[in-house]
């Protein structure tokens, strides 16, 4: 009878938990919103599950005995380097934990857009000493910002506008110079009127070293060389070795500018997304190190006070009625599976927290800089071996999920990206944009040219690849290319 009653009890607990990774992976994959139906079901279907009260009641032992040692082990505003390694820039993060005190106050998620270019240097233009016809003029320019971060309307243009749509009377003169204050401003390369001047603003405002200066003259004197790619003129006509050139094109160059220094940004025609960021990633200020938060959107769940008594009372081992036997399956039962969602709602905040921290760890660059030619190849197989879980887990944990950046709202899919002869597929779309930007618009380059251009920068693509990227990146055919430049 004994070993009958113990193959019962591994059925069991065999059946709780696939019953609990199976609950653990419809959680990983709903956004918040979905997630606030979700519990609200849950807790209607569950009578010993309920939401905490903000009054003072009294709360399951087992439950508050489980937040504090949650608590202790990830303190929401205490420094955490559990996986920092040897990196101090990833030395500390912040965890709200899923169970919350009795103190705190729930805010419903609300809905977020990304912040506009335009919005973001508007905000920097106001932290400045300007008079109000400089102001004026200055976001008159912001205002002229494409999406991408270029300024294709001229400064004779944008001074009869201030003049006859502002009453303000001004010259070019003073739109040139208050340009120039808007070039000062982030992102790096802002306001220019071709790539060449994007080029040198950002290369400008790295600190002066040989390399750098190098690739300041060879943007500068040489743009046509460089944009054709013919390194072995370059090198002949700054009298520098093959090596120096590659070294300086691949670091100062191709992966130390941005093209687009406005499309980390949303569109002004962007449409506000219903979407609630789960994170938040920030620098400190003195920019040395990052701080992940998982933000506490879901309310705090325990078991009722009542379920709890009860629960209690059957477990002292009190002589039964047959009624009070029946009651005691239902009680308990009901128990279980309220411990068994409260547990699995904390498994999920976990397992989120730990997949978020170990994108920023792999994409580093990138949450430092916002520049996406930061973003480095990453694969979700690689954030699983990390947390110690199967790439299920993180395909489902990433899945409706967004990151709050000083610079908008992006999605966590948005990090992951094939590797690429080394390079990600964002430094792959840069290179493709700068091949199309600077050719010859009266005869484009076909997908053919792209391709042996691309090949030549040592990216191994085939021709179907470059056509499915040039469509990414909405850039038309050659063909249409060519009658559009007519």
């Amino acid at each position: 009878m004994a070993k009958q009653g113990l193959t019962l009890e591994q059925k069991q607990t065999q059946r709780l938990a696939l019953e609990q990774q199976r609950l653990l992976g419809m959680v990983l994959e709903k956004s918040d919103a979905e997630m606030a139906e979700f519990i609200d079901n849950k807790v209607n279907e569950i009578q010993a599950l309920e939401k905490k009260s903000d009054e003072g009641d009294e709360y399951d032992n087992n439950t508050d005995r489980q937040a504090e040692r949650e608590n202790e082990r990830v303190p929401a505003d205490e420094v955490n380097a559990e996986t920092n390694g040897d990196d101090d820039t990833m030395a500390w993060y912040r965890y709200f934990a899923n169970n919350r005190s009795r103190d705190d106050e729930y805010y419903a998620p609300t809905a977020v857009s990304e912040k506009t270019l335009q919005e973001f240097l508007n905000d920097q233009l106001g932290e400045l000493e300007l008079d109000e016809t400089q102001q004026i003029i200055a976001r008159a320019i912001v205002g002229n910002i494409e999406d991408n971060g270029y300024l294709r309307r001229s400064t004779t243009e944008i001074a009869d506008d201030v003049t006859f749509n502002d009453g303000y009377v001004v010259d070019t003169q003073q739109v040139e110079e208050m340009l120039k204050v808007v070039q000062s401003l982030d992102p790096p390369g802002i306001a220019a009127r071709d790539l060449r001047e994007c080029m040198l603003l950002q290369l400008r405002r790295k600190p002066s070293n040989p390399d750098v200066d190098l690739a300041i003259t060879i943007v500068d004197k040489y743009f046509d060389e460089l944009a054709s790619m013919r390194f072995d003129s370059l090198a002949r006509k700054l009298d520098v070795d093959a090596e120096t050139l590659e070294r300086v094109f691949k670091h100062q160059i191709r992966r130390g500018l941005n093209p687009y220094p406005g499309n980390a940004f949303g569109t002004r025609s962007y449409i506000t997304q219903q979407v609630t960021p789960d994170f938040d990633v920030e620098l400190d200020e003195d920019n040395k190190r990052l701080t992940v938060t998982l933000r506490n959107n879901i309310p705090a769940l325990q078991i009722s006070e009542s379920y709890t008594l009860m629960s209690k009372r059957y477990k002292e081992g009190t002589p039964l009625t047959v009624k009070e036997t029946k009651e005691k399956k239902q009680i308990m039962d009901a128990y279980q599976r309220a411990s068994m969602f409260i547990e699995v709602l904390k498994q999920r905040q976990e397992t989120l927290f730990n997949t978020m921290s170990a994108i920023v760890k792999c994409q580093q660059d990138y949450f430092m800089s916002g520049d996406e030619r930061d973003l480095k190849p990453l694969g979700q197989q690689q954030i699983a071996d990390m947390i110690g879980k199967d790439v299920s887990v993180v395909s489902r944990a990433v899945s409706n999920k967004y990151v709050q950046l000083p610079w908008g709202v992006k999605s966590l899919k948005s990090f992951f990206s094939e590797d690429i002869n080394g390079a990600s597929r964002h430094e792959v779309y840069d290179d493709l944009k700068k091949l199309v930007d600077a050719e010859d618009k009266r005869h484009p380059l076909s997908d053919d040219a792209l391709c042996d251009r691309l090949k030549e920068m040592g990216y191994k693509l085939e021709r179907r690849t470059v056509a499915k990227y040039r469509d990414a990146l909405d850039i038309p055919s050659s063909t249409v290319r060519r009658r559009m430049a007519k």
